[in-house]
């Protein structure tokens, strides 16, 4: 159990008077909302770079062997895993794997995707990242980007592959992975709140993190209908913020959802 979470659970029972049975067997919050259609993650690169066939293909493979829905487990509870997989994708590819060090870029406010502690860079997408470089026998770098500059951040040479692109974010001019992760935003709010769909929000205050407003004004008529928007900075203070009754509900990603509601 990753040390954030532990630090959550420990706001949450003392917060909320929740007995701490195993440290997260009832998180005190509840989805109360889909916000937006079904989306995906995928791996960015540069356009027509060979590492993107090599690393989709090494991708296909973990699926193939269960690493990567092991993975999802661990960190959501359940098979998030949209990647598909058959094994022997790699057959006829390994001649061509080069003996190399590949920088990979993550957002670090994005957890549990991706995120920075004292004891280094964790996360779904790192544990993603680590497999798809050892499978392929690669020496592995991390970089921490902004997610609004993986595109200067790619051109530039500072990184090789970019981790956690939502699907819908792609752009022309780049190579992109399948899909291997499914999402999507949800409103979240406390048990023993009143919050109980998204009407109930009407009035209240809404956290949601800076890099997903854009998300959040998808829905100009939800919007107009809060009392405020509490804006932070990355997904760990977001949570903290509901569990301490600082928001009355928050607009997250589903697989931020199942991590911190995981039980």
């Amino acid at each position: 159990m990753r040390f954030r979470r532990l630090a959550l659970c420990a706001l949450l029972c003392a917060a909320l008077l929740l007995p701490c049975t195993a440290c997260g067997e009832s998180s005190g919050m509840r989805v109360i909302d889909t916000y937006s259609a079904e989306g995906s993650y995928v791996i960015a690169f540069r356009e027509g770079d060979k590492l993107c066939e090599l690393a989709s293909a090494a991708m296909a493979e973990l699926v193939a062997n269960g690493s990567l829905r092991s993975a999802s487990y661990r960190w959501f509870g359940e098979d998030l895993v949209s990647a598909k997989g058959q094994g022997g994708e790699m057959d006829e590819l390994w001649a061509e794997v080069p003996d190399r060090t590949i920088t990979v870029g993550i957002d670090v406010t994005n957890m549990p995707m991706s995120y920075e502690t004292a004891e280094g860079y964790l996360g779904f997408d790192v544990d993603v990242a680590n497999y798809i470089c050892g499978y392929l026998g690669w020496r592995m770098a991390i970089y921490p980007i902004d997610p609004a500059n993986v595109d200067v951040e790619l051109q530039s040479g500072n990184i090789d592959m970019a981790m956690g692109i939502p699907e819908s974010d792609a752009k022309s001019g780049f190579s992109y992975s399948p899909a291997y992760l499914t999402s999507r935003y949800v409103l979240v709010a406390r048990v023993n709140g009143r919050v109980r769909d998204r009407s109930a929000l009407k009035g209240k205050n809404l956290g949601v993190t800076v890099t997903d407003l854009d998300i959040l004004m998808q829905d100009q008529k939800f919007v107009n209908s809060l009392g405020s928007v509490t804006y932070q900075t990355d997904t760990d203070g977001l949570f903290r913020a509901l569990l301490l009754g600082d928001v009355d509900g928050i607009l997250v990603s589903s697989v931020a959802a199942a991590y911190y509601m995981k039980t």
